[in-house]
C-alpha cells in the first residue's frame, strides 16, 4: 500500500460522533481527517465495541511506519503483542495505489471498508499501522494490499476471532479506478 486511503463524505459517522464527543474535546475533534488520509493524519478506528481517533504512524524503535507487513507480525515478536492487544479497523472507503504515475482508486463494492491494524498507546493520541499482505488481484498495481474487511469479518478480527492464515487468505473482489496521470513539466 503507497500510503494514502479514501473516506467519503457519504460515511454516516452520526453513531461515530456521539462516542468520539464524549471522549474528546473540540480541538481533537477539529483534527479529525476525512476525505484522502495521509500518513501522520488524524483519523477514525474502531476498536472492539468502541470508536476512537488515531493518528496514522507506527513507532517502531527509531523508524515511523504507515503499514505493516502480515508475515512480519508472525515472525517478529515486537508486533505480536500489538496484534494479541491492540487490534483496530481503519474505517474507509477505497484507497489508493500508483503505477507508472498512474493513480488508481481501489474500493469494493460496499460504501464502507475496514482496514486491519494495530495500534500503540503513546502520549497523546495512539498511532496505528496497517496490515498489508502479498497482493493477488491487484499486484499489476502494487506487490501489496491492504488486509480489507467487510463488516463481519472487521468484528471478527477485533474479537480475535481471525488468525494470520485467515487474514493472508482475506481479499474481496475490488473495483479498479484510474484517477490522472501525474504529469512533469521537467
Amino acid at each position: 500500500m503507497c500510503g494514502r486511503y479514501f473516506f467519503s463524505e457519504n460515511i454516516d459517522t452520526s453513531r461515530y460522533l456521539k462516542i468520539l464527543e464524549k471522549k474528546y474535546e473540540q480541538e481533537v475533534l477539529d483534527l479529525w481527517q476525512k476525505g484522502e488520509i495521509y500518513p501522520g493524519q488524524i483519523a477514525l478506528v474502531e476498536l472492539d465495541g468502541d470508536c476512537g481517533l488515531m493518528k496514522w504512524n507506527y513507532q517502531l524503535f527509531d523508524r515511523t511506519l504507515i503499514n505493516t507487513r502480515l508475515e512480519s507480525i508472525r515472525d517478529k515478536s515486537f508486533y505480536r503483542d500489538d496484534f494479541r492487544q491492540h487490534r483496530c479497523v481503519i474505517v474507509a472507503s477505497g484507497f489508493y495505489e500508483w503505477k507508472d504515475s498512474q493513480r488508481h482508486y481501489i474500493s469494493t463494492d460496499q460504501p464502507v471498508i475496514y482496514l486491519a491494524g494495530i495500534y500503540q498507546n503513546t502520549d497523546g493520541l495512539p498511532q496505528f499501522s496497517i496490515i498489508t499482505r502479498e497482493a493477488t488481484s491487484t499486484r499489476a498495481i502494487h506487490h501489496r494490499v491492504p488486509v480489507v474487511l467487510d463488516y463481519l469479518q472487521a468484528e471478527d478480527y477485533l474479537k480475535s476471532r481471525l488468525t494470520l492464515k485467515q487474514l493472508s487468505s482475506i481479499e474481496p473482489s475490488f473495483r479498479i479506478e484510474k484517477e490522472y496521470e501525474n504529469l512533469s513539466l521537467f
